[in-house]
């Protein structure tokens, strides 16, 4: 029966994981060909951007998606039950502003080019 158990999760780290970590590695070969030939920016900062994405992404990602958002969930739930329905766009509130936004950070975010939609962004 254990050994049942740990396929499941075994199959989702290996499917989750580098998903993760290639999303930012793509962006930054995005915004590579992006560029033109000449530009501006040495490689180097396009690299360490690209790290930063990805350390970024790792953390952040999935604070957002198992911590953040659930929580802000029931924090909007838990106002809709507190005032019997009355404060219905109040709850609808808290349970959109946890869960929109950014994400997956990007080079562009890490390099200040783009803007980071942090919970609540509009």
């Amino acid at each position: 029966m254990r050994r049942e158990r740990r396929i499941p999760v075994l199959l989702t780290i290996l499917l989750v994981v580098p998903a993760l970590l290639l999303a930012p590695v793509s962006a930054v070969r995005a915004a590579e060909a992006a560029s033109p030939p000449g530009g501006d920016e040495p490689t180097g900062r396009t690299i360490v951007a690209g790290v930063g994405s990805v350390l970024g992404t790792v953390v952040y990602a999935p604070f957002k998606a198992l911590v953040l958002c659930p929580m802000m969930a029931l924090a909007g739930g838990a106002t809709y039950a507190a005032t019997l329905g009355k404060s219905k766009e109040d709850a609808e509130y808290l349970a959109r502003v946890g869960c929109t936004g950014t994400y997956l950070i990007t080079p562009g975010m890490v390099q200040g080019k783009e803007d980071f939609q942090g919970s609540g962004a509009r």
